[in-house]
């Protein structure tokens, strides 16, 4: 572990998700019982707090196939923002020390170079959309590494997508992937609400825009999603699963399984909500 590096701190309080690593460990046992190991090269998890989303995050999460390597990707960036990355030597994960795999990254960057890609740069920013997935990645894989990335809604998610496959390869390292995003923000609190409020929104969101988005996930069709994203605000880091779509294409997935979706609306109904959605890419 290189600890000369640094260490990423947590920032996120425990209104997120627990700051006991036993308590970690009891929900996600809870939520996690009846999962299946899916083998999924990448999974889609949502990144709310815990208390809305940690259910399908882990279940998500448990869908992997075993790994020595967790790339987590990110988002909250716009089109044009270059891919971001953490050069931190290691992660608090809360349940334990994550190390950077910085073999893993170091090729990454320099597969990225060879594609023409040079807008890489390092994440300074506190953004909960990689945070809040470390505790999950560090108890699924006791032993692996992490890598931490956020990725913008364009055509350099499918480039990384590829390039993380190439890089994995060239390390000799089985590497799984999680795409952190949220669905559809919906209401005042979000400044988007076409179908005003009450059960009529809550049904819109639910089964077309979230839907929508969704199918578009399942199809494994990046531009699609890109362009879902895009157009319907139908998730607020699309670039991640365009990314992982693109690394799951790379190492042999053939098709999406669907997991979860629910509605932050489904735990507390509110005039604002946020969908959330658990998928698989397996092969």
């Amino acid at each position: 572990m290189s600890t000369d590096l640094g260490k990423r701190e947590r920032y996120l309080p425990a209104g997120w998700y627990p700051d006991d690593a036993a308590e970690i460990r009891s929900l996600v046992s809870d939520w996690t019982k009846l999962q299946k190991d899916l083998s999924a090269f990448a999974i889609m998890a949502p990144h709310a707090g815990w208390y809305f989303s940690g259910d399908l995050a882990a279940k998500a999460v448990w869908a992997l196939r075993d790994c020595d390597t967790v790339a987590i990707l990110g988002g909250h960036l716009r089109r044009g923002d270059p891919i971001l990355f953490a050069g931190e030597g290691c992660f608090d994960c809360t349940v334990r020390e994550g190390a950077n795999d910085l073999q893993i990254l170091n090729a990454l960057k320099s597969e990225l170079k060879d594609a023409g890609i040079k807008e890489i740069a390092p994440d300074q920013d506190v953004d909960n959309s990689v945070e809040i997935m470390l505790p999950l990645a560090a108890l699924r894989f006791p032993q692996a590494g992490l890598v931490w990335l956020r990725v913008p809604p364009d055509y350099k998610a499918r480039e990384l997508g590829s390039a993380l496959a190439r890089a994995a390869s060239t390390c000799g390292k089985k590497l799984s992937v999680i795409a952190s995003t949220d669905l559809t923000h919906y209401g005042p609190s979000y400044g988007f609400m076409p179908h005003g409020v009450g059960e009529s929104a809550v049904d819109w969101v639910r089964d077309e825009n979230d839907r929508g988005f969704i199918a578009a996930a399942l199809s494994m069709d990046t531009d699609r999603v890109l362009a879902h994203a895009r157009d319907r605000f139908s998730a607020c880091s699309s670039g991640a699963v365009a990314a992982a779509i693109s690394f799951s294409f790379n190492s042999g997935a053939k098709r999406g399984v669907l997991i979860g979706h629910k509605l932050s609306y489904d735990v507390h109904p509110d005039r604002s909500f946020v969908g959330y959605a658990a998928i698989a890419f397996v092969p």
